[in-house]
């Protein structure tokens, strides 16, 4: 069943999530100790796996209990505005995993999406990190307090490496300064393949889409720390790319 048949039948059940959501986000900007980081992250993913069964995507995942306890930094690559939604639904503790909660993700985002509503109030609920790339002196700030956050609160950082959604085949270009918070934080770097995402969002679409989530192995810090920027991200392309190649 396609997402606009569903929209006929659960449009308002769509739409009160969407009410909700909205006054989540405006509870946690007034009152920010009432909502544990645990509670918002959990919320959140209960709408990511119903936007995902609305668009009829299934999430095969891999490398899951092998993601470190200690807080690292995620580099997917990015094919559709649906990424970040897959990638919160993959981070769902799995009936075997080990022990603890849902692992929380915190996003590195362009400052563009604070003008988009509702995305806003979501990437708020994650204690996102918002990026203005046209401000030098900004953007080396916001990396600096975004890396102190991620190791201090011990979240999983997701920065996608490629800066934007490539919507052609293939991977984009990686671009270096992705890993800056990795090496000055001393943070392992875990490469994550999704596969090809670009239909995901296809309203039309009824048959259902499988979608792959490997979490590679983790580069530690004493592997890359003595790589120049340029070829640890190099390292995590070739990485992500065998990976996709190999589905």
């Amino acid at each position: 069943m396609s997402f606009n048949i569903k929209m006929i039948f659960l449009f308002w059940h769509f739409l009160w999530c969407w009410w909700r959501l909205k006054v989540k986000a405006r509870k946690y900007r007034r009152q920010p100790n009432d909502l544990t980081p645990q509670q918002r992250n959990d919320y959140l993913l209960k709408r990511a796996r119903q936007i995902l069964w609305y668009f009829n995507i299934k999430l095969e995942i891999s490398g899951y209990n092998d993601l470190p306890k200690s807080p690292a930094i995620l580099m997917p690559n990015h094919k559709s505005n649906i990424d970040p939604i897959i990638l919160l639904a993959a981070l769902r503790k799995t009936d075997h995993a080990r022990e603890g909660g849902n692992k929380i993700p915190t996003f590195l985002a362009k400052i563009e999406l604070k003008k988009k509503g509702i995305v806003k109030d979501a990437l708020e609920l994650l204690d996102t990190f918002f990026i203005d790339r046209s401000d030098i002196r900004n953007s080396l700030n916001t990396l600096k307090s975004y890396g102190d956050f991620v190791k201090a609160n011990k979240r999983y950082g997701v920065i996608f490496p490629e800066g934007t959604r490539i919507k052609e085949q293939g991977l984009g270009e990686f671009k270096a300064g992705a890993v800056k918070v990795a090496q000055s934080q001393y943070l392992s770097i875990i490469p994550v393949a999704i596969s090809d995402t670009r239909d995901a969002l296809n309203k039309n679409r009824s048959k259902k889409l499988v979608i792959k989530v490997q979490f590679l192995k983790p580069l530690k810090p004493g592997e890359f720390l003595s790589m120049d920027n340029q070829a640890i991200v190099t390292r995590v392309k070739t990485l992500i790319e065998k990976a996709l190649n190999n589905e």
